[in-house]
């Protein structure tokens, strides 16, 4: 069991993650980071619906960004060893491993594989998972653990390898009393953002690939011990839609193009030339 919490101690210490508590940005005002990753910043009732605030932007607006996160990779893996059953690839094969939560037994680009093929085969909803993260949160915040256990499942029924998923479980279980469960997932959740990160640096050039809007957020609370106090979707002029998250000027960007079919005109600004 020691060792249990020293891997823990060791992956919040090099990844700069934890459900519990995570240092703030250096400008900010002092806060408590604990509160923080499961309460609003400002103190407003988690029970309002936070919708998406959009903003008309520049091509020469400039973000603020964190010097700290390395140069990612580029993801090269094709679509094709997805559905090849002899690959190490294969989605199902990569879903039986998150589900067994071994940490250790896949790899970052197994994790963002599982990701790029639900995007290109249209089997998530990013809708729905969106609607079932803001349920599983609020759930979590009115201490209501046993609900929010059964509404994270169905997140990862959809989305196994999903952030907000895996988060959400590991703060309820912690609550509980089940320690076990409690770090299998989140490692598991450090263990995607990690690939995450890996591919992604969460700029415009390159931003972060997600499942769903809502896993930008869950990424933010991780990494920042903050809830964003702005969120913004950007049609840019090639036809990229990223969405943004941003507090105190820490601007993160992920790619959700795969959502722009599903969005009506109003749900995002488009990008001034």
């Amino acid at each position: 069991m020691k060792n249990k919490y020293y891997l823990i101690y060791i992956i919040c210490f090099v990844v700069n993650l934890s459900y519990s508590q995570a240092p703030l940005p250096p400008s900010p005002p002092k806060q408590n980071a604990k509160d923080l990753i499961y309460g609003d910043p400002q103190g407003k009732d988690k029970n309002q619906k936070s919708g998406v605030q959009v903003s008309k932007v520049k091509t020469s607006t400039k973000v603020s960004e964190d010097s700290s996160q390395k140069s990612a990779q580029k993801f090269n893996i094709a679509i094709s060893e997805s559905t090849n059953p002899n690959s190490v690839y294969y989605c199902k094969n990569i879903e039986a491993l998150i589900q067994k939560g071994d940490t250790t037994a896949i790899t970052d680009a197994q994790i963002l594989s599982l990701t790029k093929y639900k995007i290109y085969t249209n089997t998530i909803n990013p809708n729905n998972l969106d609607s079932l993260a803001s349920k599983v949160y609020k759930l979590n915040e009115a201490k209501k653990y046993d609900e929010a256990i059964a509404v994270a499942k169905e997140i990862l029924n959809q989305s196994p390898n999903n952030i907000t998923g895996h988060k959400e479980l590991a703060f309820a279980y912690k609550k509980l009393g089940n320690t076990e469960l409690a770090n299998l997932h989140f490692l598991m959740m450090a263990k995607i953002i990690k690939s995450v990160f890996k591919y992604g640096e969460g700029n415009r050039e390159s931003p972060y690939i997600l499942n769903n809007f809502f896993e930008g957020i869950s990424i933010y609370e991780a990494k920042f011990g903050l809830f964003p106090q702005k969120t913004r979707l950007i049609l840019t002029k090639e036809k990229v839609l990223l969405g943004g998250y941003d507090s105190y000027h820490i601007m993160r960007f992920a790619n959700l193009t795969h959502w722009f079919p599903m969005l009506k005109e109003g749900d995002y600004k488009i990008e001034l030339n």
